[in-house]
């Protein structure tokens, strides 16, 4: 399900519309209902206050518009502002006008003003504390052994470090880049992939993740592809900042990965948002020793028949980012049957990263940041 361009969407998130149509509106509902405990002057405030925020709102829509992003973070700072509204106009009309008596009406509006504030003091406090230090939330060090395909060449086992999604310039907590390192030393990787989404909107970030790259190098060989907000900034001058730090982007290209491993070929896919996007790169190819690396795993289900690789590595959803019990991901930004870790859908492989950094909210609930290490036996 896609919703306000959100891919794979759970169903209750359309909860969002009438909470939304209520947040926005329920003020008015509040001064017919209560319109003899509101004084005129409560009254024509809650009036100029709603009109100014409908024009402060379309005018960051604009922005927004214009920026590409930031989408989740406005449709959910613009609800909270309509909430607050309404949450002030509810506490007016429990004191009621001037003069008019309201046993314990003081007390009700403290403790409702103060039970709102605190829960959201809360939220944005942790939410801060975590996004500023990245202490709240500890790398996950997910593995996943595989057997190689039965026709693909032998050799000892094949070590592969996934990592994915930093994001630079949205609160990316550098503890989590020296975390990751701390990882994957420890793992030895043959090789290094980066799954995409470098950077979140200014190129001027890539200077906070200079010396994360440098270091992966010193490790294993890296490869890399392009992320759609890569693409959104300058998919050439990402390209280029992986080449100087020694990294191999890889743009619709392939790769041979030959060791006492054996020998597999690496495939990198362009991004769905980027021009020449295409399957090209798999023709020919012994695809039962192929690995398809592409930033959004929506392209392991396209991949045409014929063509399918014998593993599809991928970032892009943050395995959800905010994930309920029962419930899972609210918003995967892809096929709600990927998820974080080994999926394996109509005889595809798809083995996805959460990635490091965040997109939309600097929050991560019930899925933290990971660095995916893969054994192929």
């Amino acid at each position: 399900m896609t919703v306000l361009g959100f891919r794979g969407v759970h169903p209750l998130m359309l909860l969002f519309f009438p909470t939304a149509l209520a947040a926005v509106l329920g003020g008015f509902w509040l001064l017919r209902r209560y319109r003899g405990r509101l004084s005129k002057g409560i009254r024509g405030a809650y009036l100029v206050s709603f009109t100014i925020m409908v024009l402060t709102s379309a005018m960051v829509f604009l922005f927004v518009h214009v920026q590409k992003n930031y989408w989740l973070l406005y449709y959910l700072g613009v609800l909270a502002a309509f909430a607050a509204l309404n949450l002030a106009l509810a506490c007016a009309a429990l004191c009621g006008p001037p003069g008019h008596s309201c046993p314990h009406a003081a007390s009700r509006r403290r403790f409702l003003t103060g039970g709102v504030l605190a829960a959201a003091g809360t939220l944005v406090s942790m939410a801060g504390v975590d996004a500023a230090t990245g202490d709240g939330v500890s790398v996950l060090d997910r593995r996943i052994d595989l057997p190689r395909h039965p026709d693909a060449a032998p050799g000892r086992a094949l070590r592969l470090s996934l990592v994915s999604d930093l994001h630079a310039g949205f609160f990316l907590p550098q503890a989590y880049l020296a975390e990751a390192l701390v990882r994957i030393a420890a793992f030895k990787p043959d090789a290094i992939l980066f799954g995409g989404d470098l950077v979140e909107r200014q190129l001027d970030a890539l200077d906070d993740v200079k010396g994360f790259f440098h270091d992966l190098k010193q490790l294993a060989p890296v490869y890399a592809v392009l992320g759609n907000h890569d693409c959104y900034v300058d998919p050439d001058a990402v390209a280029a900042f992986h080449r100087l730090r020694g990294v191999r982007p890889l743009r619709g290209e392939s790769v041979a990965l030959v060791g006492p491993f054996g020998r597999f070929t690496l495939c990198g896919m362009r991004d769905v948002t980027e021009s020449g996007v295409s399957f090209d790169c798999l023709e020919g190819l012994d695809l039962a020793s192929t690995i398809l690396l592409a930033h959004n795993p929506q392209l392991g289900l396209w991949t045409p028949p014929g063509r399918v690789p014998w593993l599809t590595l991928s970032g892009h959803t943050h395995g959800g980012q905010i994930c309920l019990p029962l419930m899972g991901p609210m918003i995967n930004q892809a096929d709600r049957r990927i998820l974080a870790g080994l999926n394996v859908i109509e005889d595809r492989r798809i083995a996805v990263t959460a990635g490091l950094g965040w997109s939309g909210l600097p929050v991560r609930i019930l899925c933290p940041p990971d660095v995916t290490n893969i054994v192929v036996s």
